[in-house]
């Protein structure tokens, strides 16, 4: 545990990924973190190497709290499952999303006779496959 304690947090249902404000403590830290990169940099005139070294340690500061936070929350089983419906549902429903954009990015460009897709799309498709590929594996080696 870094500073931020997982019972000042819950897991974040309807809107996206990550944690959700639960008590004060939690709504003074989040106040406290995210006022303290403009302080920094209002304050002190800082170079502008000085200024992007301070603004990535913040940031990965605050990352690896929010992530150590969202490890340690305490869930029972029945949110456990609720999670991982929701999580398998917004994985097939961005698949189908990129599958879909990379159809519509081929056509487009099969028209105009050239060769080209986005590889960022390509690539999402091809980690999620082996992300996957790699959790089946290793769900069925452990039974």
């Amino acid at each position: 545990m870094i500073i931020a304690k997982p019972e000042w947090f819950s897991r974040r249902k309807y809107t996206g990924w990550g944690v959700s404000i639960r008590t004060w403590q939690g709504a003074v830290y989040l106040a406290g973190v995210m006022a303290a990169l403009p302080i920094l940099l209002y304050i002190f005139s800082w170079s502008t190497e000085a200024t992007v070294t301070i603004t990535v340690i913040w940031l990965v500061f605050l990352l690896v709290d929010m992530v150590d936070v969202m490890w340690n929350l305490k869930k029972d089983e029945r949110e456990v499952m609720h999670e991982a419906i929701a999580e398998r549902n917004a994985a097939w429903g961005m698949m189908l999303v990129l599958v879909i954009g990379l159809f519509i990015e081929l056509l487009y460009y099969a028209l105009q006779q050239k060769i080209y897709f986005d590889p960022v799309i390509v690539i999402a498709l091809a980690v999620g496959v082996i992300a996957k590929s790699v959790t089946n594996y290793q769900l069925e080696r452990r039974n």
